[in-house]
């Protein structure tokens, strides 16, 4: 389990159901600078950010039935937030945006970085992501991505490897 206690998954989901989608952006709130950090590794626009922010909400309302397990709500919803910034680029059709950024916390190094981050295979870019820009544990990469362990960690060493060889071409 992620950050949350059981009692407030089931009350979260509870007033999710209900529609009561106030709890929900309180919650999204509470977690704002990893979500985001997510969604910016993929999309570097602030306006693709929040459209896939907006679209993760409403897969989240129409699909919490889905939800097996309660203790699992933030790893589920971490991996819709994921699709949707793919399905966003796969709309644009991976076009990289070469656009200055503007959100203070960043700045022109770190553009550097997150382009050549975004040119690793989804695969090493996502754990990468996680690890590194969102700051999870690797047993929580794992429940995120729902495969073992040992992949995620083999996925970090190959990730780490392929960007140190990219940003020395750079």
């Amino acid at each position: 389990m992620i950050d949350i206690n059981e009692l407030e998954i089931k009350v979260l989901i509870k007033n999710i159901k209900k529609g009561k989608l106030v709890v929900l952006n309180e919650w999204i709130e509470n977690r704002k600078e990893k979500l985001y950090k997510i969604a910016w590794s993929y999309l570097y626009n602030h306006e693709d950010v929040e459209d896939v922010f907006q679209d993760t909400i409403i897969k989240v309302y129409e699909n919490i039935k889905k939800l097996h397990k309660k203790k699992y709500f933030e790893t589920w919803f971490i991996r819709i937030l994921i699709n949707e910034c793919k399905m966003k680029l796969r709309k644009r059709k991976k076009e990289i945006l070469k656009e200055k950024i503007s959100y203070e916390k960043y700045h022109e190094d770190n553009y550097n970085l997150y382009e050549e981050i975004n040119k690793l295979q989804d695969k090493f870019k996502e754990v990468i992501v996680l690890k590194y820009i969102s700051e999870y544990t690797q047993e929580e990469i794992s429940e995120i991505l729902d495969v073992p362990i040992g992949t995620v960690k083999s996925r970090i060493y190959r990730g780490l490897k392929e960007l140190r060889k990219l940003m020395q071409e750079v």
